[in-house]
């Protein structure tokens, strides 16, 4: 650590992602968004920009979990009834197009208790693991979130996940909002359409640490090993 006006803060990665005091975000990885057959898909979007990721997810969640770091899942969620949904909510969406060029509403997928809404099979949650709930695009909006962190000592937010200039980009923006360490893994966000991960990803490593897994994976590891060792 070194000090910087009159504070303590990280001078390194190992200090930046302690496990002691990080957490694993995953953002919207769900049926509707990331699977073939979900509403993404039946739309016509091209959605394995989204399911690129997995592997490298995967292999980040397995070593957060082994180092004993809380996992929270991030789900976007719409109610039938769309009681969630205000004006100006409904307003935004039809703003989009897709391919066919048929205007799309958000408001038509991730239906809350249903198959579409739930986290894709490839990354499901597994016993300990956290769910929040958002109706929104930034994970931190309207939710429990930072209060389930702070309850968990976490002073470091880890951003995966789908859409990089979306839901991403709002959760990252949310963390740092919130006075938390603010870390976007490279490889594990992503979005359908490479121009706008891109874009994305031009903001988002201008104001945050971005490391790639692998090397998430080995500090983990390390730490891990080093702890056991003690």
């Amino acid at each position: 650590m070194k000090e910087a006006y009159g504070k303590l803060v990280p001078e390194t990665l190992e200090e930046l992602c302690d496990p002691a005091k990080s957490t694993i975000v995953v953002v919207d990885m769900q049926n509707d968004l990331v699977s073939e057959e979900g509403f993404l898909a039946k739309e016509g979007d091209d959605v394995s920009g989204n399911r690129r990721i997995i592997e490298p997810l995967q292999r980040l969640l397995e070593a957060g979990r082994k180092a004993g770091i809380p996992i929270v899942y991030v789900q976007y969620t719409i109610d039938r009834e769309w009681n969630y949904a205000t004006p100006a909510w409904v307003y935004r969406p039809p703003q989009w197009v897709n391919r066919n060029g048929r205007r799309r509403v958000s408001l038509e997928g991730c239906f809350e208790g249903t198959w579409g809404w739930d986290v894709i099979p490839e990354l499901q949650p597994e016993p300990g693991d956290i769910r929040v709930l958002k109706h929104h695009l930034g994970a931190f909006w309207d939710t429990n979130l930072d209060k389930i962190l702070r309850g968990n000592g976490v002073e470091t937010v880890v951003v995966t996940g789908t859409a990089t200039k979306g839901c991403v980009f709002d959760t990252a923006l949310g963390a740092s909002a919130n006075d938390y360490y603010t870390v976007v893994v490279n490889d594990c966000v992503t979005q359908n359409d490479q121009e706008g991960h891109e874009l994305g990803m031009k903001v988002l490593t201008r104001r945050y640490d971005h490391p790639n897994s692998d090397e998430l994976v080995t500090l983990w590891s390390e730490a891990k090993e080093k702890a056991a060792a003690d």
